[in-house]
């Protein structure tokens, strides 16, 4: 009988497969933005309506037909080159493009999250079949999510929580990694030895910080944040146990020390000297930053002299926290399907919520580069794209 149950299964799992590459046979093509130069404007996006749809390469590849995408700092920032010596050397090295006498990038797709359904698998994938709904978020240097269809990695994937639609999962993968890779795998924190740290977190109110605050708050830490007046009833909504308006109040004033953790999602100099100067001395207490100058200090005097720049500023940092038993540490976005898992096991129970500010639809992608570069960003800005 279970024999029998297992054929039935993989004669399902089959014609699903067969129906899906059919359909993808049928439709060649399908609408993306693109950018053919960087630059700060966004005139470079364009709509190219007539793309060649994705297909897989790798036997760990998935394709995915796009529901919904977002948009990140990181697209806006990338739009204008940041980081590009770096990326085209990552690219180079995964394959993702050949070498050449000139930039080989283009045409470039933006956009690092997505929601939505998978249409076809590679050989070697067994996380995810045709069908199931799944959210993930792309690695920076891979062709991104503003298209009607993506490839990811197997591992950059995890299935979508069964709580949310896919706007509002869209709003969540890249900062949910971005947060637990802070939290956890830099800064050692988990759901067992948080619940006697008190953590503050800078910048509360936006994607990376609100997204923690929840993190942290399902593990029953002490949460303080800073965030800007008009921001303060959201992000004590999400749980923070104390919330200092920056505009009106003296933060050293109003945080005392003795802080076991402080995750810096602002990143300037001064956020940096005051997470020091709050954390717990003798402690091992731990600053990490999700800010660090190692994508723009390549661009900006090559990828050698960059990285052996950020190294020196990284050094000075630990040694600056050193002398009080600080640990000072940087965090770097990494695809990770496994901590998505771990977050949409988290949606599904109410522990956490995205925060979703601003809906575009697709053609109106020009607009929502424009609401994200604003400023003062209250949550997630998605891509609606059907």
């Amino acid at each position: 009988m279970k024999c029998l149950i297992r054929l039935h299964n993989l004669f399902l799992k089959t014609n699903r497969h067969y129906d899906a590459i059919r359909g993808r046979i049928s439709i060649n093509h399908m609408s993306q933005w693109q950018i053919k130069k960087y630059g700060k404007e966004n005139s470079c996006l364009n709509l190219e309506q007539n793309a060649t749809v994705p297909h897989i390469n790798n036997p760990t590849d998935v394709l995915i037909q796009v529901y919904a995408s977002s948009i990140n700092p990181l697209d806006v920032l990338m739009r204008g080159g940041y980081g590009a010596e770096l990326l085209n050397i990552l690219r180079l090295s995964s394959g993702l493009c050949k070498p050449a006498a000139t930039t080989t990038e283009f045409p470039l797709t933006l956009g690092r999250d997505f929601s939505g359904t998978v249409i076809d698998v590679g050989k070697s994938v067994n996380n995810v079949n045709v069908g199931d709904q799944v959210w993930g978020a792309i690695a920076p240097y891979k062709q991104g999510t503003h298209a009607d269809y993506v490839v990811a990695c197997a591992s950059e994937i995890s299935k979508k929580p069964q709580m949310l639609d896919h706007i509002n999962a869209a709003a969540l993968p890249y900062v949910s990694v971005t947060s637990i890779n802070a939290l956890c795998s830099v800064g050692g924190l988990s759901e067992y030895n948080c619940s006697e740290k008190k953590v503050l977190v800078f910048g509360g109110s936006g994607g990376v910080g609100s997204t923690a605050i929840q993190i942290l708050k399902s593990w029953n830490a002490f949460v303080a944040t800073t965030c800007a007046s008009d921001a303060v009833e959201m992000v004590t909504k999400l749980g923070a146990d104390l919330t200092i308006d920056y505009q009106t109040q003296d933060i050293e004033r109003e945080l005392v020390g003795g802080f076991d953790f402080v995750l810096d999602t602002v990143g300037t100099e001064v956020s940096r000297n005051l997470g020091l100067k709050l954390l717990r001395p003798w402690m091992n207490a731990k600053y990490v930053s999700i800010v660090t100058p190692l994508l723009k200090e390549s661009g900006k005097r090559g990828v050698p002299l960059g990285i052996a720049c950020s190294a020196g500023s990284l050094t000075s940092h630990v040694l600056q926290g050193a002398k009080e038993g600080k640990s000072v540490r940087w965090s770097f976005f990494q695809a990770d399907g496994k901590a998505l898992g771990k977050v949409s096991s988290l949606v599904d129970k109410g522990k956490i919520f995205p925060v979703v500010e601003s809906v575009f639809d697709f053609k109106d992608v020009p607009s929502a580069f424009n609401k994200l570069e604003a400023g003062h960003a209250r949550g997630k800005t998605v891509i609606r794209h059907r």
